[in-house]
């Protein structure tokens, strides 16, 4: 398989075939050899794909650590969807990047801190779409400054602050066990869905002024 996907890949490379869509999984390891012999390789194929202008990137890499600069050089990439990538870069955490294409972000299962995360958001300030599931490694969660979001879905596994500012948000979904819940300015807020959440009198508070 990993020969026949070699020949797709070398083909789009030297003939320049544009690609769409371009979607990635590996099944866990924690063979330091068979990491060893698979992560270049997943280099190699993103980086063709990356060249060929990629517009949607789907990665499901278990153990693996995402080439986040990488991917951001890619100027036409509108989705960039993650799951089950162990880390990122620590170099993330004081970097920057940008990304001014992406317009869906979705972050599954992935170990990151709050300064990699608002890294992350700060270099792709236009998305409409941003999704955050079990991601370990953070223990607040900040939305603020995104100019064009519309749609936010959340889901902790842990106690983490959610603080989101964001007066173009229109819909929110938030699952996780936080008691402190401050969602603020989002004026333009349609659709609200809550579950699994301790609602606090400071919850219920805020709560009562987003749909008044």
């Amino acid at each position: 398989m990993k020969i026949v996907v070699d020949n797709v890949m070398e083909r789009y490379r030297k003939e320049k075939i544009p690609i769409e869509k371009f979607e990635l999984g590996t099944m866990s390891s924690r063979d330091n050899y068979v990491s060893s012999r698979v992560f270049p390789w997943i280099d190699k194929c993103l980086d063709i794909a990356i060249q060929n202008g990629v517009k949607d990137l789907v990665l499901t890499l278990r153990s693996y650590q995402l080439p986040i600069f990488t991917i951001f050089a890619a100027k036409s990439l509108r989705e960039l969807v993650v799951w089950g990538c162990t880390s990122m870069p620590v170099s993330l955490s004081s970097g920057v990047v940008n990304c001014n294409s992406l317009r869906k972000l979705s972050l599954s299962d992935v170990k990151l801190d709050e300064n990699m995360l608002q890294t992350l958001l700060n270099g792709c300030p236009m998305i409409v779409s941003f999704i955050l599931k079990c991601c370990s490694g953070l223990k607040k969660i900040e939305l603020l400054n995104l100019q064009k979001i519309r749609s936010v879905s959340i889901k902790t596994h842990k106690m983490q602050r959610l603080n989101i500012q964001a007066p173009t948000l229109e819909h929110l979904f938030y699952s996780g066990f936080s008691e402190e819940l401050d969602v603020v300015e989002c004026q333009n807020l349609k659709s609200l869905e809550l579950s699994d959440v301790y609602i606090s009198a400071k919850t219920m508070s805020m709560l009562h002024v987003l749909i008044s």
